[in-house]
């Protein structure tokens, strides 16, 4: 007798969907890779994700694919069921339903919604469980589609699927997390440094919004501005190491305060210098003072020996610091900054990341204008 054939390559198809969800740490992107992959695992119409929302402990709707923007309204109402929370969450069971019109437990439910306004006739639920602990749902559904039932193999797959899924969702937010609590720590170091000077409070933070804008507008790609994101906004940590006489002198420096204050490059680069994969983030903040003449400092460097960090981090922060009142300056009208560092293009900034500058200005005055 022939053996009985599958219509999935479980193996396979738990492989391709490991990779996937596990190619990112980003909670949102990890949301859709997640739909994406269960979809097309199972080829079914839609599919849904639902978190466990730590106050109330019931499921939300995290983000569904495969729905129009009219039945996605009753998805947000799977969130309330309590038949959903009880199975999935309580009893971290599966829950199977191949007719939602005739299932017993859909007519005894008391609903917003009628049965006949159910966008799916038919679905397949498993609880996301890590660490004895269920973070979440994840649910396959189809319209009407005459002799189709999900089946135990379905079922089987899915669960299946759902361990490696739920370790990627726990990940990217454990990540975030710990992302926030990092950016959180630095801003408020920063903060401090800042504060050394009152006339450039908030300058770090500017800077690195500036910074991000330019990025964009350059089309870099999110791992490279969120290492953007952290070397402009510690561009200026070294000034920790300067004196405050110096810092908030309310004239022009002399030659030895030049020098010190010259000096606040090197001694950021070598304070962050321990941390894990410093050396991505160190070069903006040791460079940032180089000019693409070569006439900058602390080495000397020219063009394109200086880290396309630290280019953009010198227009971020030059518009800065000429549109902030200091203690032996006014800050310019912007519009006039502007057009310094449209003609300062070649000798003291990348012409490319004064494009962008440019560009940046024109298309989202509200991040230049703060």
């Amino acid at each position: 007798m022939a053996e009985k054939q599958h219509k999935y390559d479980a193996g396979k198809i738990l492989l391709d969907v490991s990779r996937a969800v596990n190619s990112s740490l980003d909670p949102d992107e990890v949301g859709r890779i997640v739909l994406r992959e269960s979809r097309k695992a199972m080829g079914s119409d839609h599919a849904s994700l639902f978190l466990v929302d730590d106050k109330s402990g019931h499921f939300i709707l995290a983000g569904a694919d495969g729905f129009s923007e009219d039945e996605m309204d009753n998805i947000k109402l799977l969130s309330g069921w309590e038949m959903i929370n009880d199975h999935l969450l309580k009893n971290k069971e599966s829950l199977v339903v191949n007719d939602v019109h005739k299932d017993a437990i859909f007519k005894d439910e008391k609903l917003p919604s009628s049965g006949e306004e159910f966008p799916m006739e038919s679905f397949l639920a498993v609880p996301l469980e890590t660490r004895g602990k269920v973070v979440g749902a994840l649910m396959i559904s189809n319209r009407e589609r005459p002799g189709h039932a999900f089946t135990d193999e379905d079922k089987d797959l899915l669960m299946a699927m759902s361990n490696n899924i739920a370790i990627a969702l726990l990940n990217a937010r454990l990540y975030s997390r710990m992302k926030n609590l990092f950016l959180s720590t630095i801003t408020s170091l920063t903060r401090a440094i800042d504060a050394k000077d009152s006339y450039t409070s908030g300058h770090s933070e500017r800077v690195m919004k500036y910074a991000v804008a330019i990025g964009k507008e350059m089309k870099f790609d999110e791992e490279f501005l969120e290492n953007l994101r952290l070397s402009s906004l510690l561009h200026d940590i070294g000034k920790i190491g300067v004196k405050e006489s110096i810092l908030m002198k309310p004239a022009k420096l002399l030659g030895y305060e030049r020098r010190q204050m010259r000096m606040h490059p090197s001694i950021g680069a070598r304070i962050i210098e321990t941390m894990d994969d410093s050396r991505i983030i160190q070069r903006g903040i040791l460079e940032h003072h180089e000019r693409f003449d070569g006439k900058g400092y602390p080495n000397h460097l020219k063009g394109e020996q200086i880290s396309i960090e630290a280019r953009i981090i010198s227009v971020a922060d030059v518009f800065d610091a000429l549109t902030t009142d200091r203690p032996y300056q006014q800050g310019d009208l912007r519009d006039k900054v502007f057009q310094k560092i449209k003609d300062e293009a070649s000798s003291q900034f990348d012409p490319r990341v004064v494009s962008a500058f440019v560009d940046s200005y024109n298309k989202n005055p509200d991040i230049w204008n703060c």
